[in-house]
């Protein structure tokens, strides 16, 4: 959100409070009740935008660091048991696959150490049956998978996220502009009924739907609005 978009944001929740604190005048006035609601309407879905749009991505990476040792931790575990069988069966191809250790895994980019993983998993799993004296079982390769399941879901977050703060900029323009549309082409055109049967009203409308400049020092981050109390 822009700094335009905060002093119009701050002038539809000055404009809104208005509307609130006079729905007595109002209320039985259908096309007001209308334009009322929708502009309640439109001020949830530019908030829910605003949300979106502040995400912070700094966090997913804590999350996919997490992640990748809870994977790293298991697959060394399973690797290791299934190591040994190969060593004791003589099975030099399992053994090859099973080779591997927390530095070879992270040499890969991301999504290759999942698949690295995910192919332990597989090869351990087609053996599973002969691995109990090992200490490995069913659920110690279910757990694995879990790790990684988890683990391709958070290098995928981030992304995701992005693409979701794109979509709310894009969204929250188009929001803004539909809002001050219903309020010059419609709640302003209804307010002038009450230029002289409700004065106060009218005078109250008119200034709340001043739009003030509130500006942000030049080492200021933006602020998002807050709505007004009522």
């Amino acid at each position: 959100m822009d700094k335009r978009q905060e002093n119009q944001m701050t002038m539809f929740y000055a404009t809104q409070r208005t509307l609130t604190l006079n729905q007595s005048v109002w209320t039985a006035k259908p096309a007001v009740a209308a334009a009322a609601q929708e502009l309640d309407t439109n001020i949830v879905a530019v908030e829910g935008c605003i949300e979106r749009q502040v995400i912070d991505i700094r966090g997913f990476a804590r999350v996919k660091e997490e992640c990748e040792t809870a994977m790293l931790n298991q697959t060394i575990l399973v690797a290791g048991g299934v190591r040994a069988y190969a060593t004791v069966i003589g099975d030099s191809v399992l053994l090859g696959k099973m080779d591997v250790s927390r530095g070879s895994l992270l040499r890969h980019r991301d999504s290759v150490i999942a698949q690295h993983c995910q192919g332990i998993h597989t090869a351990a799993n087609a053996v599973v049956a002969n691995l109990a004296d090992y200490s490995i079982l069913p659920a110690t390769l279910t757990a694995l998978q879990t790790t990684i399941d988890k683990y391709v879901a958070a290098i995928v977050a981030p992304q995701n996220a992005i693409a979701l703060r794109k979509g709310a900029t894009a969204e929250l323009r188009t929001l803004m502009r539909d809002t001050n549309k219903l309020l010059t082409k419609r709640l302003d055109a209804l307010m002038e009924q009450f230029a002289f049967s409700n004065s106060e009203f009218y005078r109250d409308y008119q200034n709340a739907r001043i739009e003030i400049d509130l500006g942000t020092g030049s080492g200021d981050a933006p602020q998002t609005p807050v709505p007004v109390a009522a």
